[in-house]
């Protein structure tokens, strides 16, 4: 699927959003959350659009000082291993570049295998664990990529 082109969001992309984090994640963000992201002129959000317009696939970082670090990234099951994730990522990072951002930090479910490969595939690297993160038994992987 090269049919498909990633740019900023917009207001009229937060519905398409929220139905893709309940798509994709156990405990999703809800659409007030992505509200709320939106109105934080410290959070750079992208998505991927077919040329009709469809929403598949969303990520986005926070800029906190010099650094970023990705609250969330996620792709419709349709879409899934045809390239959305890995260009998302490469609009956040160049994004990151733009903004004078030395590094970029993320965690990941340490069985999210998927998303754990993208990341290591665009150079991230794995710096540890954080036990209990996405639950009692679910650490998360913490990545950083210096740029």
């Amino acid at each position: 699927m090269k049919d498909f082109h990633v740019d900023f969001y917009t207001l009229n992309d937060l519905r398409s959003i929220a139905e893709i984090e309940k798509e994709c994640f156990e405990k999703p963000w809800s659409y007030e959350s992505f509200c709320m992201e939106y109105a934080d002129k410290n959070k750079f959000y992208f998505v991927a659009k077919t040329p009709t317009g469809e929403v598949i696939g969303y990520g986005g970082y926070a800029h906190i000082l010099d650094e970023g670090h990705i609250m969330n990234i996620a792709v419709t099951a349709k879409a899934r291993g045809k390239g959305v994730g890995t260009a998302i990522l490469a609009k956040i990072i160049g994004s990151a570049r733009e903004n004078g951002i030395g590094a970029i930090t993320l965690e990941v479910n340490d069985n999210n295998k998927n998303a754990i490969a993208l990341y290591e595939k665009l150079g991230f690297k794995l710096s540890g664990l954080r036990p209990h993160y996405y639950g009692w038994d679910q650490p998360a992987r913490i990545y950083w990529l210096y740029l």
